[in-house]
């Protein structure tokens, strides 16, 4: 049997580091010139803090998930047929996301303004899907510990997206001006529809 006092110390540090970032992250949109996001060259102490409490947040919820599972109890299992999805695809997406834009500018580099391919249909799709993927978690889980930590991690990606919005304006300029006029901050659903149904419509010959 689980120690439910090691489960909630686990989700206790969770909680601070998830709330540690949040708080810089709204510090980085508040108070500039202060930036925690996006972070500066590699091995400066804003990137080894953000991506050191980034990656400890997202790995104490998926614990958390795991060690509070199905604790709840509000749900059978068919629970997954709804929960999984989400997951695979929230988190099948992000990790697709890379590949369109490269490790370079995932890290914070300028290796040019990306709108192809997830980028088409919005600006920040590995945020969007990421929350796709925790409220997969949540619902595979059936654990009310893994609610707020989840709920955590989504305010992060979304801040993520309106903290870089100011950096990208001044690498990228009219360019990213643009691109930010007609691509969806988050998700352009109309747009994505249109482009499925125009892809199943068959050619049209010209005489």
């Amino acid at each position: 049997m689980i120690d439910i006092g090691y489960t909630h110390a686990v989700f206790a540090a969770g909680l601070v580091v998830g709330i540690t970032l949040n708080f810089l992250l709204l510090r980085t949109l508040f108070a500039p010139p202060f930036r925690i996001w996006p972070t500066p060259e590699p091995g400066s102490w804003q990137s080894l803090t953000f991506w050191g409490l980034f990656r400890a947040g997202m790995v104490l919820t998926f614990v958390v998930a795991i060690l509070d599972w199905n604790s709840a109890g509000l749900v059978d299992l068919s629970r997954l047929i709804i929960g999984l999805p989400l997951f695979l695809v929230g988190f099948g997406i992000t990790v697709l996301g890379y590949f369109n834009l490269g490790l370079g500018n995932t890290y914070c580099g300028a290796d040019g303004l990306v709108s192809h391919g997830l980028y088409r249909f919005s600006r920040n799709p590995q945020s969007a899907s990421s929350i796709l993927g925790l409220i997969g978690t949540v619902i595979i889980a059936d654990s009310w510990l893994t609610v707020p930590l989840a709920f955590s991690a989504s305010c992060v990606y979304v801040l993520m997206a309106l903290t870089e919005e100011a950096w990208l304006a001044d690498h990228y300029g009219a360019s990213y001006a643009e691109y930010r006029e007609r691509t969806a901050r988050f998700f352009d659903v109309q747009g994505f529809v249109l482009t499925l149904i125009d892809k199943r419509q068959p050619s049209r010959r010209t005489g």
